[in-house]
């Protein structure tokens, strides 16, 4: 044999195994889930007053989730909360997975960042008497908006700040709400992963997914994750709290810092606000991926 034909044959012989351990790494990843949002009154959503001077009246809250099935803005920010397991599946900064902190924090910086240029866009738009640009920005804005809040909620679900927290109260409604997107919660959150090994703060570790920061032993995504009542950790009850699970408390904290968002939000962005109208509806701790 040549020497050029046998390079020819070596080359191919790698190609062929680089391509069969590509084939090998994808298959090991699930398949992205579903990009079908459910009605939003089969879910038993959340429904918040965004930047309101009284607390939303619990009461009429079938009325007020009626009046919501048909917005088109909640509609998109529902659908961000979705397709962010779907089209950002293998993103650690979009689900604080894989102890990506700095990568979360950042990406939340400049999922706002778009909101932002959105709701400039449709300053503009308005001012020059094209409703249709304006309101294309919005629903824009409110994709971003719902993103972002995707990965708040992840936040208290992929990590084990549950389980660092519940020690340290003697009642749920004590623990710390962190809002990753302000200064101080980054601050918190660098805070609690400097800590010692054992005592700092870490996500799941999702082996498809990147980057990979956390340290070596590191508990998997199914064994920290807190989505669902019948995950490892969710399940596990806290007998000082009341007997709730990890779940629960997960559900509460994130549902706190989301109507913190939305306040936020509708207080940056008026009108956001303005187009939506204050109240707003959605899913707590959405995650659809095989894991």
């Amino acid at each position: 044999m040549k020497p050029e034909t046998a390079f020819w044959v070596g080359a191919c012989l790698v190609a062929a195994l680089t391509s069969a351990q590509g084939q090998t790494s994808n298959a090991s990843e699930p398949p992205p889930p579903s990009i079908e949002v459910p009605d939003l009154r089969t879910v038993n959503p959340v429904v918040v007053c965004g930047n309101c001077d009284q607390p939303f009246d619990t009461s009429t809250h079938k009325e007020v989730l009626q009046g919501l099935v048909s917005n088109k803005y909640i509609g998109e920010l529902r659908k961000a909360l979705y397709w962010q397991d779907t089209y950002h599946q293998s993103k650690s900064k979009a689900h604080f997975d894989n102890c990506a902190f700095n990568e979360a924090v950042g990406y939340m910086e400049s999922l706002l960042a778009e909101v932002d240029s959105h709701v400039q866009s449709a300053k503009v738009a308005n001012e020059q008497g094209d409703a249709a640009s304006a309101d294309a920005a919005l629903v824009k804005a409110f994709f971003a908006l719902g993103q972002t809040l995707h990965g708040v909620q992840d936040f208290y679900a992929h990590t084990n700040y549950v389980e660092l927290s519940v020690s340290q109260v003697k009642k749920s409604t004590d623990i710390e709400v962190i809002a990753p997107w302000k200064p101080e919660g980054k601050q918190r959150i660098a805070e609690l992963v400097s800590k010692p090994p054992g005592k700092a703060l870490v996500s799941g570790v999702v082996f498809w997914g990147f980057p990979q920061i956390c340290p070596n032993g590191t508990l998997s995504h199914k064994d920290m994750a807190k989505d669902k009542a019948t995950t490892t950790s969710g399940m596990l009850k806290v007998a000082h709290l009341q007997n709730r699970n990890q779940y629960q408390i997960a559900v509460q904290l994130a549902r706190e810092a989301s109507q913190e968002l939305i306040d936020y939000a509708f207080r940056k962005w008026p009108l956001m606000k303005k187009a939506n109208g204050e109240n707003v509806a959605f899913e707590v701790l959405v995650d659809r991926r095989g894991l």
